[in-house]
């Protein structure tokens, strides 16, 4: 049986989760009236641990009759031994940790797409993220693209813009500096919306995320969507 190593979700007003049908990656059609903005958000597990992959994991996105049982040999997430961390592991006395999942959100729809048990990418997902036509939006993002393009998916990634340089408060003052709550407060109009630190900080290398992770990864770039959009960032 295929692993779901993509997974589709939706949030509405109130923050509520809701599962959806696929939808494909490039339909523009909801959104004729401007050129595409796609919200944007990586996570990682913190330096120091990974947990392991499931028992005879298969990948979605093999060919047919490519299935393995094991990782390739090049894959961050070899079964580890029990107790592994990645600080036990020389000769590197620190190994950046790389890409666990990748955030994708036009409109009230989030892709989220677990890198880590993946076993390859499809190429439609490779030229819909190198298209210069597409405008991609972030928030505090100056490792994702690096971190994409040092995985071993090697994914490249147009400019991501990050919402934080293009949003300003009521009276013109810059919001570079200023939290994800902020930002929120001050452009959307919504208090105590934020990105949890315990959350941003847990496992995302995990087969199943549960659904405290799965709403803040699709609430991030379900936010820097909309104020893409808001600030004309297709424009910037």
């Amino acid at each position: 049986m295929a692993a779901p190593t993509i997974r589709t979700v939706a949030i509405d007003r109130h923050r509520n989760l809701f599962p959806l049908r696929h939808q494909p990656l490039d339909d523009r059609r909801s959104y004729s009236s401007h050129p595409l903005v796609v919200g944007v958000g990586v996570q990682w597990a913190p330096a120091g641990f990974h947990s392991n992959p499931p028992q005879n994991s298969y990948y979605s996105d093999q060919q047919s009759g490519s299935y393995d049982d094991d990782p390739p040999p090049d894959c961050y997430y070899g079964v580890p031994s029990p107790g592994y961390y990645y600080a036990d592991h020389p000769p590197c006395s620190y190994v950046d940790p790389p890409p666990d999942t990748l955030q994708l959100c036009v409109g009230k729809r989030c892709l989220i797409i677990q890198l880590s048990h993946c076993n390859r990418i499809p190429e439609d997902l490779r030229s819909f993220l190198a298209d210069p036509q597409t405008t991609f939006v972030g928030v505090w993002n100056s490792q994702d693209a690096r971190k994409l393009a040092q995985s071993r998916h090697r994914l490249v990634i147009a400019e991501i813009l990050d919402i934080r340089n293009y949003v300003t408060d009521s009276e013109g003052r810059s919001l570079s500096a200023c939290s994800f709550e902020t930002i929120v407060e001050e452009c959307m109009g919504y208090q105590g919306v934020r990105l949890d630190p315990e959350i941003s900080m847990s496992d995302w290398s995990v087969y199943n995320l549960c659904d405290e992770q799965i709403l803040q990864a699709s609430l991030d770039a379900y936010v820097c969507f909309e104020l893409g959009v808001w600030a004309r960032l297709w424009e910037a």
